[in-house]
Parts: C-alpha cells; structure tokens; sequence
C-alpha cells in the first residue's frame, strides 16, 4: 500500500524556521562553548564548557573509570603531563572560538585570568559525591588528588 506523500503535524513549517531570532553575544557564547565542550568530548571523558557566574570560562573534564584507574597507575608526572595536555587544548580551542566569532570580546579575553576548569572522576561507591581531582587556574594545575 503507498500513500501519498502528504507533511507531516511534525514538520516544521519552513517560514517559522527562516525568522530572524535576537540573542545577546553572552548567550550566543555560552551555547558555542556547550558545543565546543561536547566536540571534545571522547568515551573516555566528557567534557562540558560553559560561562561561569563571575563571566569567565569554565569547563569541567570528567574522566571514565577507566581513565581515572589508568591515570592512579601511571603517577602523578604523567598524569599532571596528561591533565594539563587536556586543559591547554580546551584552552586553546576557547581561543580559536573567541578569535574568529566574537571580535567584540576577543580583544579583552585573557586566557590566562578567564579560563580555567576541574578535572572531575565519580566518587568511590555508588552514593559517593564526584571527586575533583585538578583544577586548572592561570595555567597551571592544582592537585585535589595525591597520586
């Protein structure tokens, strides 16, 4: 049996989808920074990037299992290399975003004052609260974690 090919409720309409939408450059920014977080994002980590309250940006790097028991074996030089590998790419990748879609902000962005982040790994049991195990702050990393 073939039915004609008729729209569907679900469709939307093609006029609706064509009008112009305001939104400030801060909400733009922290939408571009979402999907730049989840482009960066592999099975062995997630990674989300957004505005933080004190307009810096922020981002939280969340480690798999996997990766957190990889990194507990290999010590702390390598894993700070490994962590702060992570933290200088995301940074970088904010800055590329800035540079070429937000000529506004760009010129008083300063990477090393308004970037930073955590490196995140859920807690030891079920019930157990995440834990953080770096923060990235002016370029450098701060150890929660003792390896």
């Amino acid at each position: 049996v073939l039915l004609p090919a008729v729209p569907t409720v679900a469709e939307l309409p093609a006029q609706d989808l064509a009008l112009p939408r305001q939104v400030t450059e801060g909400s733009w920014l922290n939408l571009r920074l979402q999907v730049l977080g989840l482009s960066l994002s592999y099975p062995a980590y997630r990674v989300s990037v957004a505005l933080t309250d004190s307009d810096r940006v922020g981002f939280e790097f969340w480690m798999s299992t996997g990766m957190t028991k990889h990194l507990s074996e290999e010590g702390r030089d390598e894993t700070e290399r490994i962590l702060a590998y992570h933290a200088k790419g995301i940074q970088n990748r904010v800055a590329d975003l800035l540079r070429e879609e937000f000529s506004a902000l760009w010129p008083s962005y300063n990477s090393r004052l308004d970037f930073g982040g955590d490196f995140m790994t859920a807690g030891t049991d079920l019930d157990a609260p995440p834990q953080r195990w770096a923060r990235w702050r002016e370029e450098a990393l701060e150890w929660s974690w003792r390896p």
